[in-house]
């Protein structure tokens, strides 16, 4: 039976780098991989389950309060009021009945706070998809050029040969021989370069998944098919419905709301219920039946403050500013995201035109390639006319790869705008 997708991706991140796999691992793969595998997402994970547990403290708010206490108490001698040695026990249950709502609106908080961490961890998450994305494009670019590269150093090696050959029977100048010799060299170091910036790219994917790969081990073929973009106005109602950063500034600015409604809290009474117990005794023992006494009560206690030197005036007055600011962060973050939309759909309209173009000129460089090297052939053409043609076919390839590039990376961005990666 075939391995599911899933199952290969928890199997290559518990083996890895030890196991040779023979299924690649997609996009998809990789985000699975490297979300599990990042200290930073395992930070904000904590950071969201410290949020949880906020909202069950809060919630304690609404339930009793139970406390037991025990005093001894030694005099230097009786007094009116207290024998030599005493001792007192005591319990005490305590509800709060009216608070000014105060409990509410922490409770409300907390839980805010909890969708905010879950609105980081969200956001982390789909950043570092965007990073492995745009990684894995950038090892399918080096691997690209370096292709371009080996095709290039093997087509200058061929002429070199051919010119070696016929400068050994006198029909090629020595001259013709030295330039074809020098642009070999050069087509040389150009590999070398274009291999080692393959290893570089692997390098930065290793960073951000936490694992070694190598490029057997990535599916390219999602990168034969070019994305299809959508209009401005479906991207839009996404970025707005679906990011994390501007949902985590309406949610600052409910909690100002709910701060306003704690600081107004103080104007109201506050409001207790208390059942209560106690045991005294003239020995340490406070349950000592022959000296030991006992006492229930009920106690409802009301209290409000009078004064607090003005702080709940300016506590809301903090408040107000606290909300008006996220407002007006949420007022450019939305400008600048529909802004940065706008200019990523015009990049890629201009990469779909580049790539147009790219193509023709493939066709156009390998034409003029093979009719240069018929000329060269007859002794019409010089060697530096097919070394140009070589490298026009270089040039036009390398457009293409630049282009293909340039699309997919807009894709990727715009993915990352409108939240469209996939939550792990």
């Amino acid at each position: 039976m075939k391995p599911s997708r899933t199952l290969m991706a928890v199997l290559v991140f518990i083996l890895l780098p030890h196991y040779s796999y023979a299924e690649k691992l997609t996009l998809e793969d990789l985000y699975k991989i490297a979300v599990k595998n990042r200290e930073i997402v395992k930070s904000y994970q904590l950071e969201k389950e410290k949020a949880r547990l906020e909202v069950a403290v809060q919630k304690g708010d609404f339930l009793p309060s139970l406390d037991a206490g025990y005093k001894a108490n030694k005099l230097d001698e009786d007094s009116v009021f207290e024998k030599e040695e005493n001792s007192e026990f005591s319990v005490s249950l305590t509800q709060n009945l009216f608070a000014g709502f105060k409990d509410r609106s922490e409770l409300e908080i907390s839980k805010l706070d909890n969708d905010l961490a879950g609105y980081s961890l969200s956001s982390i998450k789909q950043d570092i998809s965007l990073q492995v994305s745009t990684a894995v494009l950038g090892i399918y670019q080096a691997d690209s050029r370096r292709r371009v590269a080996e095709d290039a150093y093997r087509a200058y090696s061929e002429k070199y040969e051919n010119t070696k050959l016929k400068y050994s029977v006198g029909v090629a100048k020595k001259r013709d021989l030295l330039i074809m010799k020098v642009e070999k060299d050069d087509a040389e170091q150009i590999l070398a370069q274009a291999e080692n910036e393959v290893r570089k790219t692997l390098n930065i994917l290793k960073r951000i998944s936490g694992v070694k790969l190598s490029l057997e081990n990535i599916d390219f073929d999602q990168f034969e098919n070019l994305p299809v973009f959508d209009s401005f106005e479906k991207y839009i109602t996404a970025v707005f419905d679906k990011r994390a950063d501007i949902k985590i500034l309406k949610s600052k600015i409910k909690k100002a709301e709910e701060s306003k409604k704690i600081a107004r809290a103080s104007y109201y009474p506050k409001l207790d219920l208390v059942l209560a117990k106690k045991f005294t005794s003239d020995e340490y023992s406070a349950f000592d039946s022959e000296t030991g006494e006992d006492e229930s009560r009920i106690q409802v206690n009301f209290g409000i403050n009078l004064f607090d030197g003005m702080k709940k005036y300016r506590k809301i007055d903090q408040a107000f500013i606290e909300e008006k600011r996220a407002a007006f962060e949420l007022d450019e973050l939305e400008t600048e995201l529909s802004v940065s939309l706008e200019n990523l759909l015009l990049d890629a309209e201009t990469a779909e035109k580049n790539l147009f173009v790219a193509n023709e000129g493939i066709t156009e460089a390998k034409e003029n390639l093979r009719i240069t090297e018929l000329s060269y052939d007859k002794g019409v053409a010089a060697a530096a006319d097919v070394l140009d043609s070589i490298y026009y076919l270089s040039r036009a390839r390398t457009n293409k790869i630049e282009a293909k590039a340039g699309i997919f990376k807009t894709w990727f961005q715009i993915k990352r705008l409108i939240v469209d990666y996939p939550e792990n």
